[in-house]
């Protein structure tokens, strides 16, 4: 069965949020978002910045992806991060449907650590635009899946994305 990311507290908040404040128009800006009402779920939180021609560089990333990945990478571009893996061209192919398409796409991916923990990301990529037609920042929430055991602090670190057992989903806005 597909994951039910409209009932999940951070990504269905967060997507039921853009699709509020984008109204009758393709996508919303930047500047339409209000982070006093995203406070609950802000943790969970990142603003991607597109970088003409061709980057992606991390604005805002929330204490909740901290804690989880184990570093801070804001400010740091997606290429210098995940250089040559298999996460890399997984996100790259995320943001480049994101901003390709000016559609939101739900992911789900799941990693096994060195510490033996498996666990499931699930992911919302929001496109926002200045201008109605070309998106120059995503809104990004995740959420993440532990079962009964979490793992320590950084446990990111030492993740490997299971290849097999991810999903991309490109969105129809409501």
């Amino acid at each position: 069965m597909a994951y039910d990311y409209r009932s999940d507290a951070v990504l269905g908040h967060v997507l039921a949020y853009w699709e509020e404040r984008r109204g009758s128009r393709r996508m919303p800006a930047r500047r339409d978002l209000d982070p006093t009402d995203l406070a609950a779920v802000l943790p969970h939180l990142q603003l991607i910045d597109v970088v003409p021609p061709d980057r992606l560089r991390y604005r805002l990333v929330g204490t909740a992806l901290v804690d989880t990945f184990g570093h801070d990478y804001t400010g740091r571009f997606v290429d210098e991060l995940l250089l040559g893996t298999s996460r890399a061209e997984l996100i790259t192919r995320v943001f480049t449907t994101v901003r390709d398409t000016a559609r939101p796409v739900f992911l789900q991916a799941r990693y096994f650590t060195a510490k033996n923990v498996d666990f499931m990301t699930n992911r919302i990529y929001l496109p926002l635009s200045e201008n109605e037609a070309e998106v120059n920042m995503m809104l990004a929430a995740l959420s993440f899946d532990f079962g009964t055991h979490r793992p320590p602090h950084g446990v990111w670190a030492s993740a490997q994305l299971d290849a097999d057992q991810s999903g991309l989903e490109v969105i129809e806005p409501a």
